[in-house]
């Protein structure tokens, strides 16, 4: 059994771009996770009913590789399909294509349910994920590696968490994890680059009140490309890496 694909017409709004015109990292992710919540609750298997039976879905990463960044007032389809799963992890991928079928982005991402009271990861409920027509398999493949971040040369930004931060999770929204990453980078480099790429695994939930520490450093170019390393923190304890991929444009 084929697992099922599920597509929406989207178009990007001139609030979700950036001095570039671009669509940003983070209203990237926000509008490929709306598609998928729009099947879920297609299929009946929207977060409501994940919870009433006590648990909640929770990304632990994301692998994206960008094609080219959708533009302010371009209109897309967006697809998704959650493919497989095994007790304790389910993939899912994304797509973005241009009405004329160019493909824009490819997303590759792992989850798992995690108890909505002991907040502890738990095995995945076969009756979530049967309606998708994911392939229960033995295991799933690998994720992309992430780089550490070097001890030298350390940008460090602190931002508080705010209420309008927290979803319906009760902790802050894994997408304004890759929003403060790019945002502690220097306003010289963003103007010289576009991202062509990025992996961000979370480790660890941030909730209201927390103080939060982005830390990053640009690594030295290779083959033709730039790459930054992230990392964001509540009192040294780590709760996402990432790695960015860019592209200068100078």
């Amino acid at each position: 059994m084929v697992a099922k694909i599920f597509s929406e017409p989207v178009q990007v709004a001139n609030f979700e771009t950036d001095l570039h015109g671009d669509i940003n990292l983070q209203y990237l992710i926000d509008t490929i996770v709306q598609v998928s919540e729009d099947q879920s609750n297609d299929l009946a298997v929207g977060i409501n009913r994940v919870q009433q039976a006590g648990a909640t879905w929770v990304v632990i990463q994301y692998d994206v590789t960008i094609m080219r960044l959708p533009r302010a007032n371009e209109r897309l389809e967006v697809s998704t399909q959650g493919s497989e799963y095994t007790n304790n992890f389910a993939r899912r991928n994304f797509w973005a294509r241009t009405t004329d079928g160019q493909l824009l982005v490819s997303v590759t991402s792992l989850w798992v349910t995690m108890d909505l009271k002991t907040r502890k990861m738990v095995k995945i409920n076969p009756e979530m994920v049967t309606p998708y027509g994911s392939e229960r398999v033995h295991r799933i493949g690998r994720m992309q590696k992430i780089q550490k971040l070097p001890s030298e040369e350390v940008i460090s930004t602190n931002y508080p968490v705010r209420f309008s931060d927290i979803d319906f999770n009760g902790h802050v929204s894994n997408t304004h994890y890759i929003g403060w990453m790019v945002d502690t980078l220097p306003f010289s480099f963003l103007k010289a680059h576009r991202a062509v790429g990025f992996s961000i695994k979370f480790a660890d939930e941030v909730r209201y009140g927390d103080a939060v520490t982005s830390r990053a450093t640009v690594l030295p170019a290779e083959t033709g490309y730039d790459w930054s390393v992230h990392q964001i923190l509540v009192q040294e304890q780590v709760s996402a890496t990432a790695q960015i991929k860019w592209e200068n444009l100078e």
